[in-house]
């Protein structure tokens, strides 16, 4: 990490002057947290890979008769969800504050690594980023690549998120495809009805979201508006349940760019984490007059039953 303060040494010179300024003034654009995970089913588990078993049955029932029919079966499949390792890693010299506007988060201790610059990079800025990086880039539109030794991964990289899930899931024919076409601001009312018009029927009383991108959910409550089943209680309060089902329409900012909706009880869609967790994630080292700062931790999104799931994505082979 370099610390750029041109731009401000510029503006207010190379020096630092105390004129009342604080961590206040250090203003950062809305930062996206972590939505996604909110709407799943937290499992706490050390397990490196969530074993689970799918199990269908056969029908039992027949006609009675004395001789012994034998009718029925059991097939039991695997399913896996996997807890991929993530990190940060981070390095910088705080000394590069002290002439400037921002002198005030540094002081004359030596030990650099007690510096407010870094209690405010702990309590502020990292938590704020990670949660950002993890909601647009991993959760749902990441896919897995094993690193490069001594290089730094690319964003998106350090896990395979839902939407490479729900593909697979239908490549592979567990997950349920749903052909709505090619989603259309002036039909997508009509789409996301026929859409849940496909659910099996077991499911069809099971609440549920379904879940899409913020624009197309903007769309979605447009031409409901239009075609007059538009509600809207108050300036908090808007109607996004879908006619005659116990479903709702749920935007999520990971999906952003996307045109697929999913669907799939809450209770089938899990976050796997460690259930040994520490509460601070946060490692911090000073060498000479660097700060390094370190951050492991692991987790993983998965679907319990693949059948329970279904999505617009359609087969790619």
């Amino acid at each position: 990490m370099s610390l750029t303060t041109t731009a401000i040494v510029a503006e207010y010179g190379a020096y630092y002057q105390d004129a009342g300024q604080n961590k206040k003034r250090i203003l950062n654009l809305l930062s996206q947290g972590r939505e996604l995970t909110t709407f799943a089913t937290p499992i706490k588990t050390d397990d490196t890979i969530f074993r689970l078993a799918n199990a269908t049955f056969q029908s039992l029932v027949q006609p009675f008769q004395k001789t012994f029919t034998p009718k029925g079966g059991l097939e039991v499949v695997p399913n896996e969800i996997r807890q991929y390792r993530f990190k940060m890693d981070i390095e910088f010299m705080p000394d590069e504050l002290v002439a400037t506007w921002m002198g005030f988060l540094t002081q004359k201790s030596t030990d650099r690594a007690q510096w407010p610059f870094i209690k405010w990079l702990l309590e502020i800025y990292f938590p704020k980023q990670i949660d950002k990086d993890m909601e647009l880039n991993e959760y749902y539109k990441g896919v897995y690549a094993a690193p490069v030794s001594g290089t730094a991964g690319a964003n998106g990289t350090a896990m395979d998120g839902l939407k490479k899930l729900l593909q697979t899931g239908v490549d592979a024919g567990t997950i349920n495809s749903v052909n709505i076409g090619t989603l259309d601001k002036t039909t997508i009312f009509d789409q996301v009805e026929l859409f849940t018009d496909s659910i099996a029927e077991v499911y069809q009383g099971i609440e549920m979201n379904v879940f899409m991108s913020k624009y197309w959910y903007k769309k979605y409550m447009q031409d409901k508006r239009a075609q007059g089943h538009y509600i809207k209680t108050s300036d908090q309060q808007i109607d996004s349940g879908i006619d005659f089902t116990p479903l709702n329409v749920k935007p999520l900012a990971c999906m952003v760019g996307t045109t697929d909706i999913f669907c799939t009880p809450a209770e089938n869609f899990l976050h796997i984490s460690p259930s040994t967790a520490t509460k601070n994630m946060y490692k911090v080292e000073e060498a000479k007059r660097s700060v390094a700062v370190m951050a492991d931790w692991s987790e993983g999104l998965g679907f319990g039953i693949d059948q329970a799931v279904w999505t617009n994505i359609q087969h790619t082979v």
